[in-house]
């Protein structure tokens, strides 16, 4: 077996890919913002969850971080005895990706279905993250490929720091610089970004994308891509005329806007303040009032967060969303 790379540290602060809930109470409850259409959480999408979940103990933290494109691999970020471990399960088979001594030290997990990147941080002094790559495919540690979080699609991250955005070959292991600009994400294998509140692309941008104006965090699964738009949620996908409008919030004082949006096939995942769930096919959204129904899409899977609970359900096997 690989041998176990640990890493010394304890709490540190971090620029997430992507943010979860942290020990949030069995009975917590969130009141909606949603301004667009709303559909309860369906009764299969929570048997499917019901049927896939990993209880924790009192003194354990589950959370399935990542998965593949059918949800039969995940990577779970377990927390017990003061160590957080990495570990991808695959169909029942078992590998440690890495252990750190504590759970703020390891985010922005990516997955693409072999290529796995995340981005740690030394200690609580040190708040200096470095972002690693991890094949699954061998049976080696994980190699340092960059200080910012990345995003990863069909064997090419990608990321922005101060000398531009990264377009980075692992198996090469090689890295070009595309533009500069920040937020990249991959539409087919090209890497489009944000620069001065506009889409930008080393290749050619679809005609749709240029007019568009984010003003907040992007989002893509290779083929659909969303963003934020002041109190909206807008997206695209290759076979529409021109971007659409997918959720909204209302205008509430002292709110955090739309955040964390995750986007796969038709689901997109966001936050604020709680979790919700648009499906694109019908405008519905669906809000989770309750703690232990925290929901995001990662890869294939709908993802369950919770007091002392973690599941995933293939979003392949989930019912659409009511249309209003």
């Amino acid at each position: 077996m690989r041998a176990l790379i640990a890493l010394a540290g304890v709490t540190a602060l971090a620029g997430c890919v992507a943010a979860f809930p942290i020990d949030r109470p069995s009975d917590y409850t969130a009141e909606s913002k949603l301004s667009t259409c709303r559909a309860e959480l369906p009764q299969d999408w929570k048997d499917r969850l019901s049927r896939n979940r990993t209880e924790a103990g009192s003194h354990e933290k589950v959370t399935v971080v990542a998965a593949n494109e059918d949800a039969g691999t995940t990577l779970v970020k377990t927390t017990r005895n003061r160590t957080t471990e990495l570990v991808l399960r695959d169909h029942g088979k078992r590998q440690q990706v890495i252990a750190v001594q504590n759970d703020a030290q390891l985010f922005g997990v990516e997955f693409d279905g072999r290529w796995v990147t995340f981005s740690t941080t030394p200690s609580p002094a040190d708040h200096t993250t470095t972002t690693y790559a991890w094949d699954s495919r061998n049976d080696g540690a994980p190699v340092p490929i960059g200080d910012s979080g990345a995003v990863v699609h069909n064997g090419k991250a990608a990321w922005s720091d101060s000398k531009g955005v990264h377009l980075y070959d692992l198996a090469k292991k090689k890295d070009r610089i595309v533009g500069q600009g920040k937020e990249p994400v991959f539409l087919g294998d090209a890497v489009v970004w944000l620069q001065d509140g506009r889409f930008r692309a080393e290749a050619a941008l679809p005609e749709q994308l240029k007019n568009a104006a984010p003003a907040g965090s992007v989002a893509s699964d290779g083929s659909t891509v969303v963003w934020t738009q002041d109190n909206e949620l807008h997206g695209w996908r290759e076979g529409w005329t021109e971007p659409r409008e997918l959720a909204g919030i209302k205008s509430v004082p002292r709110t955090e806007g739309i955040v964390f949006p995750r986007v796969s096939g038709d689901f997109v995942s966001w936050q604020s303040e709680s979790s919700y769930v648009t499906d694109i096919r019908s405008g519905a959204t669906m809000h989770t009032t309750e703690g232990a129904y925290w929901l995001e899409v990662h890869g294939g899977a709908l993802t369950q967060q919770g007091w002392r609970v973690a599941a995933a359900a293939p979003l392949s096997e989930l019912s659409p969303l009511s249309r209003c």
